[in-house]
């Protein structure tokens, strides 16, 4: 079973579905048991469905990319597992 901050590494791919196989197989055993992290994966993905869905405003692919990286940076400096 993968730890917690391999989760907290491989969440983005997960979320954007650029995981492989066995990544988000092993994402998703974890997630079956990890109840901090289920937290995590759950608000993060309603957080991207809201501002993704919004439609409010357009980000350039690079400026959307380093939003995400420092949302994850500070989740992961945050989380204490």
């Amino acid at each position: 079973m993968i730890t917690c901050d391999e989760f907290m590494s491989d969440l983005g791919n997960y979320l954007e579905g650029d995981a492989a196989a066995e990544v988000r197989r092993q994402i998703e055993n974890h997630l079956a048991h990890c109840r901090t992290c289920q937290v995590i994966y759950d608000s993060t993905r309603k957080t991207v469905r809201l501002v993704t869905d919004s439609d409010s405003f357009d980000l350039p692919d690079k400026a959307a990319k380093q939003i995400v990286a420092r949302i994850m940076a500070s989740a992961r400096k945050n989380a204490q597992f």
